[in-house]
């Protein structure tokens, strides 16, 4: 290998320097001899710089064997695709191969010699070309391709956020339903008592109006002394007094739907949303702490879900700290209800923003929650932070809006 002088080499060490600096502009990158890039610009390598771009070569094997799969006689001539390829007896061919050279040198016209020159250039030329070519058209391709994704991810995105808002729609649904069932077995059972009272209270009402009559019998027939006829009187007027208390127990007649619509409590209104807002949301739980509802926090319930692994002590006095901060932000009515006033670390004197109750022994927090609800006026909008079943239907039996616990959870 040393014998071959580098000129010889020139036209594998010009197509390594060509192939080098053209394969930086693939992706991915082929490897190169960093030696190489001080020539990318240059059309030829110096003939001072042979030897070094030789010896780069020599020592990268694997840039060599990329170098021998494209090297092609319109670009690399005999002596330097052996170089490259290195097959058995190369060596003893190559000197053959310069020896021939060297003859025909002195009687090779120049002409000709230039226009091979011309030639292996040109095809260099076009080689690259191409190349650049083909490397357009599938950058082409891959950004195409890329445009298609991010938009079936986008519609992939829109379609599962329909979905998700069609299963809260067809949950709440399904609750209300169940709440008016509820609601009309409730009202069935109303009546059916308010009936049997009726009922009684005309029987009683007969029995006095029986009652009054013998006693105005007795009073008319009797001859008696005066004293006698006061006491008939006075019994009488017992009598009397009886039977009308025993008909104002009886269910109010359809003439009187005014005075009884009067009489009626009036009924909470629950809270409306803005458009887009679904109840189950954490937007929904923003709306309600900057709003002037009161907020009704099922304390545990609350907290097993955002803190699972502390304590029950280390649970609540989170959530105290940040319901207190909620309600600093936003100036909310908040009341926190847990379960149990015998509790360890209860009842500690230094909240001032939030109102924190403890159900006494033998009541659990669930019913606190309800009597909250009813103790506040029903002109208040009133929201229950749970995931209690049996609680949101009741409260909202009563006009509350409800929360998840993890909607609350989320504006903390």
């Amino acid at each position: 290998m040393t014998d071959i002088e580098h000129r010889h080499l020139r036209s594998a060490l010009d197509f390594a320097v060509m192939i080098a600096a053209e394969g930086q502009k693939r992706r991915p990158p082929i490897p190169f001899p960093k030696e190489l890039k001080p020539f990318f610009n240059k059309r030829r390598v110096p003939t001072s710089a042979l030897g070094r771009v030789r010896r780069a070569i020599e020592s990268d094997a694997e840039f060599r064997r990329v170098l021998s799969h494209g090297a092609i006689p319109e670009l690399v001539d005999e002596v330097g695709r052996l170089w490259l390829t290195q097959p058995a007896g190369w060596e003893v061919e190559v000197a053959s191969l310069i020896a021939a050279a060297d003859e025909a040198k002195a009687s090779r016209d120049a002409v000709q010699a230039l226009k091979r020159a011309e030639k292996r250039r040109d095809a260099a030329e076009l080689a690259a070309v191409r190349t650049r070519a083909e490397l357009v058209q599938r950058d082409e391709i891959i950004a195409g391709h890329a445009t298609e994704i991010d938009e079936l991810r986008a519609e992939l995105a829109k379609v599962a956020e329909e979905a998700a808002e069609l299963r809260a729609e067809l949950i709440d649904s399904r609750n209300e339903v169940r709440h008016a069932r509820d609601r009309e077995r409730a009202a069935a059972g109303k009546l059916e008592a308010a009936i049997r009272d009726r009922d009684r209270a005309l029987d009683d009402r007969r029995d006095a109006t029986a009652v009054r009559d013998d006693v105005l019998a007795t009073r008319v027939d009797s001859i008696g002394s005066v004293v006698e006829i006061a006491q008939i009187t006075e019994a009488a007027e017992a009598a009397q007094a009886l039977a009308n208390r025993l008909e104002s127990l009886l269910p109010q007649q359809p003439d009187d739907a005014a005075s009884e619509a009067i009489a009626r409590p009036a009924q909470r209104t629950p809270m409306s949303l803005p458009g887009g807002v679904l109840s189950s949301s954490a937007e929904a739980g923003e709306h309600f702490a900057r709003s002037d509802a009161a907020i009704v926090v099922d304390g545990y319930n609350v907290s097993k879900l955002a803190w699972q692994s502390r304590t029950l002590e280390q649970q609540r006095n989170a959530l105290l700290d940040a319901v207190e901060n909620l309600a600093r932000r936003f100036g909310t009515d908040i009341t926190v209800i847990f379960d149990g006033a015998s509790i360890v670390g209860a009842h500690a004197a230094r909240r001032r923003l939030v109102r924190v109750v403890y159900s006494p022994e033998g009541v659990i927090a669930d019913d606190l929650i309800r009597d909250e609800v009813r103790r506040l006026p029903t002109s208040r909008a009133v929201v229950v932070v749970t995931n209690d079943n049996e609680i949101i239907r009741d409260v909202r039996a009563e006009g509350a809006n409800t929360l998840p616990s993890n909607a609350f959870i989320a504006i903390l």
